[in-house]
């Protein structure tokens, strides 16, 4: 005798999005909260690093993570 029992219904796995490490002068201005050309007086005045891949200037996120916990722990 066939059972009407459902089938539980599998949700098919979606791949994560890629979390890009290296963030643009816009992006890394973005994740801290300040404008752009805030972002790149930070970096003109060597309080964060940036990095030159051919002619862009990306930020790593590691990078903007521990510039803010010094301000925090220098607060």
């Amino acid at each position: 005798m066939p059972t009407n029992r459902k089938q539980p219904r599998t949700v098919p796995a979606q791949p994560s999005p890629l979390v890009p490490r290296m963030l643009n002068a816009a992006e890394a201005a973005r994740y801290l909260g300040i404008g752009t050309f805030a972002m790149r007086g930070l970096h003109w005045e060597s309080k964060v690093r940036g990095v030159f891949i051919g002619r862009r200037l990306l930020f790593d996120k590691n990078d903007l993570d521990k510039y803010v916990d010094a301000l925090k722990s220098a607060a």
